[in-house]
């Protein structure tokens, strides 16, 4: 076993060797890092709304195993519609040349919400003629907006072991839950590995998180689920009800 590391100095002959170790680096990290994550954006890939056009930011994407590199922002024209809108990334992948493996990634606006084998969601929306569409949410809460607002519950987001929430998501919700007055050590605990993420919270961290503050079985919840339960835990902890139960589990134990 050995690793092959070219020197880039003058007068150096960068010979078939080199170059091959050089895409093997440039591929094979990158492969490597995300082996044992689920398809779905694993950075970047945000959307902004400018006039009327969507913004997509650069990003990496996993694709049936491979991982995708967005290099450069895409622009796609939104209009005014009734009916709820996704916004997915298409993929092609065309194996025709003996030499490389293309992989094409496409943004379009479907009316169809369901994502095919070779869709992926980074969002959706509902417009209203005379609305303005934003991408800013006032809360929590107010990213399950139904009309006018940018909506990331059903955004694919590959994390390890499969799909998971949204950043952008559990960041807001992190947030809000440093503020409340009941945030104990756990929750705090939570909120910094959520903030510290540049990718999605692992499903299985978020699961068991809400689980244990909502005393319910979360494992297999979906998005729509955990939202809601994460809903509520930060409703109860506004009113500062965690804190009160710190408070009586300590009385018993001194009791005891």
């Amino acid at each position: 076993m050995q690793n092959l590391y070219p020197l880039f100095e003058r007068n150096r002959v960068l010979k078939k060797e080199l170059l091959w170790a050089l895409r093997d680096y440039s591929f094979g990290q990158l492969q490597l890092k995300y082996a044992d994550y689920g398809d779905g954006v694993l950075q970047g890939c945000g959307v902004q709304t400018e006039e009327k056009e969507l913004v997509i930011r650069p990003g990496l994407l996993r694709y049936q195993g491979f991982v995708c590199v967005m290099e450069t922002e895409e622009r796609l024209e939104y209009a005014v519609t009734e009916q709820p809108v996704s916004l997915k990334l298409r993929f092609e992948t065309d194996r025709r040349s003996p030499d490389y493996v293309l992989y094409r990634m496409t943004p379009v606006l479907d009316e169809d919400t369901v994502c095919r084998e070779h869709e992926l969601e980074l969002c959706r929306f509902r417009l209203q003629a005379g609305a303005r569409l934003r991408d800013t949410h006032t809360c929590f809460e107010d990213m399950d907006t139904e009309y006018n607002t940018l909506q990331y519950l059903h955004a694919a987001w590959g994390c390890p072991g499969g799909q998971s929430m949204a950043p952008v998501m559990t960041r807001q919700f992190a947030e809000e839950l440093l503020e409340a007055p009941a945030c104990g050590t756990e929750d705090m605990v939570f909120a910094w590995l959520c903030l510290d993420r540049r990718g999605a919270m692992p499903k299985e961290i978020l699961t068991d998180y809400v689980g244990r503050k909502s005393r319910r079985q979360m494992r297999d919840a979906s998005n729509q689920e955990l939202f809601r339960e994460m809903c509520r835990i930060l409703a109860g902890m506004q009113h500062g009800e965690g804190r009160r139960q710190e408070r009586v589990g300590r009385r018993q134990i001194l009791v005891d």
